[in-house]
């Protein structure tokens, strides 16, 4: 049975990490089903395509964007009323991203841009990221890229450059990448509102 796991599992001396897709006797899989560490991969190929070592297979069925978004402030937007901004924000949530996963093929190949959006899909996080040409692309989480997942937000522009297939310790093979990350600067409306002190208080 296909499963996809969520959670560092073990198994024979081998560790699965989570965003792997791996086919266990039907005893073994329905283990891991049922103590949360995998999910029945079956369940969720109508989302995506997964292939067996684990990647997401993202040359048809990965398009579009989760409902779980967010999205940089804009200066302009100081100066609307705010019932067009809520308006504005209600519009951006419903639309979905047309923009293809972001997949490469040779060693040195790199993604540049600016954070557009972030969001969490069935096979675990992801950002749309617009490139100085105007491009966008929607990036997977690859175990290589966490750090990187942890820390980005919207509005942030990030480096991601492709160093090619490496060998884990345990043997497994996987996607390397080297990552830059420049935050952005502005702060969010829930930003300011944290750090502006507030008219009545008074110090004791």
């Amino acid at each position: 049975m296909k499963v996809l796991i969520e959670k560092n599992f073990e198994h024979e001396g081998e560790t699965y990490e989570p965003g792997q897709t791996v086919d266990f006797p039907e005893e073994i899989a329905e283990e891991a089903i049922e103590k949360g560490y995998a999910k029945n991969a079956e369940e969720i190929e109508d989302e995506i395509d997964i292939k067996s070592g684990g990647e997401v297979d993202t040359s048809s069925g990965d398009e579009g964007f989760p409902e779980e978004v967010s999205m940089p402030s804009e200066e302009e937007r100081a100066e609307e009323g705010e019932e067009e901004v809520w308006e504005e924000l209600d519009s951006e949530l419903d639309e979905q991203s047309r923009a293809p996963a972001w997949r490469p093929e040779e060693v040195g190949d790199q993604l540049l841009g600016e954070v557009t959006r972030t969001g969490r899909g069935p096979n675990g996080r992801l950002l749309e990221v617009k490139t100085p040409e105007g491009e966008k692309y929607v990036l997977w989480e690859k175990v290589a890229l966490q750090d990187l997942f942890d820390r980005v937000k919207a509005g942030d522009k990030i480096g991601v450059r492709f160093l090619g297939e490496e060998e884990s310790s345990s043997g497994r093979s996987y996607h390397n990448y080297r990552t830059t990350l420049k935050k952005d600067k502005k702060l969010t409306h829930l930003e300011i509102l944290s750090t502006t002190p507030h008219e009545n208080y008074k110090k004791s």
